[in-house]
């Protein structure tokens, strides 16, 4: 672990998962003067998991918030192109979570609630096959 970020390791089922942070304050993702810095640990992050093998390394809200520009860690991908280590955002992840969960067979699929980047990554998964009725709530 590089020795600006800070980690928390732990253990569910047989896998093992790991939560890295980096140690600035919410206000300081907005500051364009702090924006490199972020960045630089953002990717040393990254870099760090790619040699240590990790397969999937979801960015938190604010460090997507300090690329604003890219999506899902495409400045990082572009910068280093020979990345094994998959860069997604929260939203996709937990689309991906949903999606796999969903039993094979299934023909009808039913979401409920407001209308999200989640709930629509999850309807464009299912247009293979799945009938999917979204009932918006208020």
């Amino acid at each position: 672990m590089g020795t600006h970020l800070l980690s928390r390791e732990i253990l569910f089922k047989n896998l093992k998962l790991q939560t890295w942070a980096i140690p600035k304050y919410r206000i300081q993702y907005f500051m364009k003067w702090q924006r490199e810095t972020i960045n630089n640990l953002i990717e040393e992050a990254i870099m760090e998991a790619d040699q240590k093998g990790i397969k999937v390394l979801s960015l938190g809200f604010l460090n997507q918030a300090s690329q604003r520009r890219e999506a899902d860690g495409e400045l990082y991908i572009r910068r280093n192109p020979r990345l094994k280590v998959k860069v997604v955002d929260g939203s996709s992840l937990a689309s991906a979570v949903v999606v796999n969960s969903i039993p094979k067979g299934t023909s009808q699929f039913v979401l409920r609630g407001h209308l999200s980047k989640v709930a629509y990554s999850i309807a464009l998964a299912c247009q293979g096959g799945i009938q999917l009725q979204v009932l918006i709530t208020r």
